[in-house]
């Protein structure tokens, strides 16, 4: 659900989606450790010194916890571990300007060992270089060992 009537796109991850170098590493090394969570990757495309305010943080909530968040000055996955079970996450891209700001609600119920795969492709109006949509793009999906 949209906070601010902006709905972002989301789509199901599938197999033949090819993952980001760096989420596929990560994403190895979890399984590996039989580990349970969530694994969050925004796809930020502006520079850290950027002198610009419209840059939109990428966050994961859970009943109204911050779980983890990734920005321009933070861009790798990033991992966070959960419980096996049912779990009410909210997936946040927030702005300075409310009204730029999206957000929608996914129930997963996760097993021992599978990992919630979370992609973003926030909206980068100043990114002169592979022009971004005109809406946040999700792709998630659960990936089990």
């Amino acid at each position: 659900m949209a906070e601010s009537g902006r709905c972002p796109y989301v789509e199901v991850l599938d197999e033949s989606k090819r993952l980001p170098l760096l989420v596929r590493w990560r994403l190895r090394r979890e399984q590996q450790r039989g580990r349970t969570g969530v694994l969050l990757f925004a796809e930020i495309r502006e520079p850290v010194r950027s002198l610009t305010h419209k840059a939109g943080i990428v966050s994961l909530w859970e009943d109204g916890v911050e779980l983890c968040f990734r920005s321009r000055d933070a861009k790798r996955p990033k991992f966070v571990e959960l419980a096996p079970g049912v779990h009410r996450l909210e997936f946040k891209v927030t702005r300075i300007s409310v009204k730029g700001s999206t957000s929608f609600l996914k129930t997963a119920d996760l097993k021992q060992g599978e990992i919630l795969v979370a992609l973003c492709d926030p909206v980068q109006s100043n990114v002169f270089y592979r022009r971004s949509s005109g809406v946040d793009t999700w792709v998630i999906g659960v990936l089990a060992p």
